[in-house]
């Protein structure tokens, strides 16, 4: 090889390590920047669906569970993190080092999921979730768990075990904070507060059933819960497979960098 060619070939290398530098120390502050890079992302959510619809040249990394989503972006292991904000926020809360962007992704609709067949069912909790909207307490119930920082996890609404002769059967997912995750032991958040109050128009008992999110979807076809509250996001992919109460949030899906 010629001396001319070695020295092109050289300051070409040097070039694209030069570069690569300074790719990893580009401070991501807008959603154009995420082309090409490393996207963590929850299996089967719907933040994985859009983040794979906005972003399509990305590196999408699959995760389980957001706390380990945000780890990874906390450690430079990957880029961003594309999830339902609520529950970047109480990520952030936690990691001063990491930060959401401004813009939104997108925004979604938030559900109770129920078998597909099961319109009786349907029925009824859609005439229930209108009886807790009308008395104004789905508005509390974000403003308690979503909208307000806190400390401690705010107090439940109290619902009397086994006060009913009947039961149905709740799954979800009790990895997702501010929605359903574990304190202290037991089951809180927004879906288990949720839970409680339609226990008490329903007037039945609700056996919560804990189990990983992308089983949640399987159990109902299967007869093995009778809905599922776990911050389901409406998409019409899943209404493929599961019915939909009338959504009793909005959220906005959006994107976990490092600060």
């Amino acid at each position: 090889m010629k001396p001319s060619m070695k020295s092109a070939l050289f300051a070409v290398s040097l070039l694209l390590i030069f570069s690569s530098c300074n790719n990893e120390k580009v401070k991501i502050t807008s959603l154009n920047q995420l082309s090409g890079k490393r996207i963590c992302v929850l299996t089967g959510s719907a933040g994985d669906m859009i983040a794979r619809k906005e972003f399509p040249d990305g590196i999408f990394l699959d995760f389980a569970g957001s706390a380990d989503a945000a780890l990874a972006v906390k450690a430079g292991k990957a880029d961003a993190f594309v999830y339902d904000e609520s529950v970047l926020n109480k990520i952030v809360e936690k990691n001063s080092d990491l930060l959401i962007l401004p813009e939104v992704v997108t925004y979604q609709e938030v559900a109770i999921a129920i078998g597909k067949e099961n319109i009786f069912l349907k029925s009824k909790l859609d005439s229930a979730l209108s009886i807790l909207n009308n008395k104004g307490i789905l508005t509390e119930l974000k403003t308690k768990w979503v909208e307000t920082p806190y400390a401690m996890p705010p107090q439940l609404d109290k619902v009397e075990v086994s006060k009913y002769q009947t039961t149905l059967k709740m799954g979800t997912c009790a990895i997702y904070e501010p929605y359903t995750f574990i304190s202290n032991g037991v089951h809180t958040g927004l879906d288990i507060d949720l839970r409680n109050h339609l226990s008490k128009i329903l007037n039945t008992n609700i056996e919560t059933i804990d189990m990983a999110f992308e089983g949640l979807i399987p159990a109902l076809q299967a007869g093995k819960i009778d809905f599922a509250i776990s911050n389901f996001t409406v998409t019409d992919e899943r209404k493929n497979y599961i019915s939909y109460s009338t959504p009793y949030l909005k959220n906005n899906i959006s994107v976990l960098v490092r600060r």
